[in-house]
């Protein structure tokens, strides 16, 4: 009794939070493709602007982080819903949609390396940085995506053909093993480490050239919203990633995935309606139409 008793709460806890999930990925869908494609359109219609690496980075990132939501809403609206399908069909879903995920962080840490470089190293940025940066955006494409199938393949290797084409209302995620979850925690750290180090090193020369004196509170302002964007973003999926058993920790787990989700709400707004660069070109485009 007692164990059928528990069962129907992590039932229950499951579909609560997959409403949750599905909602708040809704939101985050809508707000990021809504600023998004603002600033595609701004960067795309601007020579100057499409040849900066920052913007080039910025939409891949804001590009993911919309895929990312979108997925998000379709993987957690099927579970929340119950709706019946083979279990390969969730397992693929899923498996983009953390690809996708991986894609954002990715991203978000090349962001980081290119202002890094840009500040460090100007006399090499441009002729290396410009001459590797499609590349470099195909290989993390490439890469994250083979990384999830194989992570599929890897635990999903016990499961019969039969199996994976049985149609279920819902089912667990393949993804959720230890070997996947140790890998996700991994590349995580790794690109944590990889931000620390290159914001440390941005400071150092920032400070050397004088532009973190008591006056300059601007770039004092940008590197902690940065620096505590980078944090939410990292550190919320680092705690689902650890703590995956629901019925223990449904509250931790949930409370890290409102703080990601909003995280992600924050990336256009950190770097996208914050740059006065940006600003500058589609603010009056606004009022133009407004206008007209």
């Amino acid at each position: 009794c007692n164990l059928s008793h528990s069962h129907m709460n992590d039932t229950t806890k499951t579909k609560e939070l997959e409403i949750i999930k599905a909602s708040l990925y809704l939101f985050d869908f809508i707000f990021i493709t809504a600023i998004g494609l603002l600033i595609f359109k701004t960067v795309q219609q601007n020579s100057e602007m499409k040849k900066k690496v920052q913007y080039f980075l910025l939409c891949h990132h804001l590009l993911c982080c919309s895929l990312f939501s979108c997925f998000g809403v379709a993987f957690n609206t099927l579970r929340a819903l119950a709706v019946k399908s083979p279990k390969i069909v969730f397992w693929i879903i899923f498996g983009v949609q953390v690809a996708i995920g991986e894609g954002v962080l990715i991203t978000l840490t090349l962001m980081a390396l290119n202002r890094c470089f840009a500040v460090c190293w100007p006399l090499r940025y441009i002729s290396l940085v410009h001459t590797v940066k499609h590349k470099v955006m195909i290989c993390v494409w490439i890469i994250t995506m083979f990384k999830s199938m194989c992570l599929l393949l890897i635990e999903g290797i016990d499961v019969s053909p039969k199996d994976l084409f049985e149609v279920v209302p819902s089912c667990s995620t393949v993804l959720g093993g230890l070997f996947a979850r140790t890998t996700g925690i991994i590349l995580i750290l790794f690109l944590w480490a990889i931000i620390i180090v290159s914001y440390c090193l941005l400071c150092k020369e920032g400070k050397h050239a004088g532009h973190f004196n008591s006056s300059n509170n601007k770039a004092r302002k940008t590197i902690i919203i940065h620096g505590l964007h980078f944090s939410l973003l990292l550190f919320s999926p680092l705690i689902i990633i650890a703590f995956k058993t629901l019925s223990d920790y449904f509250i931790l787990n949930l409370t890290a995935f409102v703080v990601f989700s909003f995280a992600q709400c924050f990336s256009p707004v950190v770097y996208g309606l914050r740059n006065k660069e940006l600003t500058f070109r589609y603010v009056p485009l606004w009022l133009w139409k407004w206008n007209y």
